[in-house]
């Protein structure tokens, strides 16, 4: 952990300074105490480093999704409780200010300063589930943002079937909160299932919550800011462009309104920025669990798959399998489950287990030795993609899949080395680079 204590300005620095860390093998988390008008601690890149995903729900990176798929058969309920940090100061009616929260622009395309990391807490408006999910959130003035439901999820489902009957939906924002928290509201799951149970099921313990002020909901105790309000029908409100997880910014958006009623935050807060854009941070919290899904589905038709990569650079878009092949077309039946299960992902390279899918240099060197372009590629038309994907059309794209596992008839033998010389050299480095020697 990094703590900045150097004066730095309000717009744009923390961003940089996030992407800047990338370089590093372990992105640490910062933590900035001075930034210029500012007046409370900000902390960013807390998702960057995949191991600190993993011990923040009590695992390894190695063991991830098989501890995924055991969370998600033992899910915790909350418990409500009476009183909470959330609640230390509570601003409420017309004393609410959102201009008064440690907001920031984070690129230099961006309309204006963004909540990047708030949980949206909702019920559904029927069935009265509970709901977690993400939502982009600019601030125009002191009691209203423009928020974008663009994932067409749960709470773009909820939101539409309250405006068809002329009512607003109450919803609270949950700034900051333990990381599991904000691993679990990624989550894709039924409408039904509530994403605080599997939070609890990630704690191995149940969620504490304390009920709003403002609306009828209840949010996590021990939050450090809340903000309650509703998502306004038939109002919309201009927002956007934001630099999205492509890369690029967007001003695609369901273009909501969102009033705000009341402010409450710990007596002490830190405010928790999640750094957008395709950044670490921004797409290694959401890959987790949807990588533990992807893995259980293709597992359910081909056993043999090993394990799935959502890698950085490919923004959501690229997929890494892999696969102890049992026939030669496994790699292929394999790529197709793929492209069929999750739209998002345009390209899908399936591989050997000796190739770590974690590590791009390692995938290169194997669609280097291992595939010929002729008879292990194969190219998909027209089917679904992300909408933010800049280079589609109408929501569609082509798909491509490459095989770049061994063929039957392979005989060359990878070059390895005793695991008593791979010991003492990482002994030697680890040395040096502690300075011990």
């Amino acid at each position: 952990m990094w703590h900045i204590t150097e004066s730095v300005p309000r717009d744009y620095a923390v961003t940089a300074t996030a992407l800047e860390t990338e370089r590093l093998a372990q992105p640490p988390i910062l933590v900035f105490h001075a930034v210029e008008g500012i007046g409370v601690p900000v902390v960013t890149n807390l998702f960057a480093y995949r191991e600190r995903i993993a011990q923040a729900i009590g695992t390894t990176a190695a063991g991830i999704h098989r501890h995924w798929a055991e969370v998600s058969q033992s899910l915790i309920p909350p418990v409500v409780v009476a009183h909470g940090a959330c609640q230390d100061v509570c601003l409420i009616g017309e004393q609410a200010d959102a201009t008064r929260l440690p907001l920031m622009a984070h690129f230099g395309e961006d309309a204006g300063r963004y909540i990047t990391s708030g949980v949206v807490v909702a019920k559904d408006p029927d069935h009265g589930w509970g709901n977690l999910s993400y939502a982009r959130m600019q601030l125009r003035d002191r009691r209203t943002f423009g928020i974008s439901l663009h994932s067409r999820g749960h709470l773009w489902d909820y939101q539409k079937r309250a405006e068809a009957r002329g009512q607003a939906l109450e919803v609270a924002v949950v700034i900051g909160m333990h990381p599991a928290f904000l691993i679990g509201a990624a989550s894709r799951v039924p409408i039904e299932v509530d994403e605080v149970d599997i939070v609890g099921a990630l704690l191995r313990h149940p969620v504490e919550l304390v009920p709003c002020r403002t609306v009828d909901l209840s949010v996590p105790a021990d939050a450090e800011y809340i903000l309650e309000g509703v998502i306004e029908p038939n109002e919309r409100a201009k927002e956007g462009p934001f630099g999205e997880y492509t890369g690029y910014a967007t001003d695609r958006s369901t273009n909501n309104l969102f009033s705000l009623r009341a402010v409450t935050h710990r007596a002490s807060p830190y405010f928790l920025d999640v750094c957008p854009g395709a950044s670490k941070d921004h797409l290694s919290l959401s890959s987790v669990q949807r990588e533990a899904d992807l893995l259980a589905r293709l597992r359910q038709s081909l056993p043999n798959v090993q394990s799935v990569h959502y890698p950085v650079s490919g923004t959501h878009y690229h997929c890494y399998v892999a696969i102890d092949k049992k026939r030669p077309t496994d790699a292929r039946h394999a790529a197709l489950l793929v492209l069929g299960l999750d739209p998002y992902v345009k390209l899908v390279v399936v591989l050997d287990p000796d190739i770590d899918i974690t590590n791009e240099s390692d995938v290169l060197w194997a669609l280097a030795t291992r595939m010929q372009p002729r008879e292990d590629t194969f190219i998909i038309d027209n089917m679904t993609c992300n909408i933010l994907d800049p280079s589609s059309s109408g929501g569609a794209s082509s798909k491509l899949a490459i095989d770049a596992t061994r063929p039957e008839s392979w005989a060359a033998a990878r070059l390895t080395l005793p695991d008593e010389a791979m010991a003492l050299a990482r002994q030697i480095a680890q040395a040096r680079l502690s300075g011990d020697v």
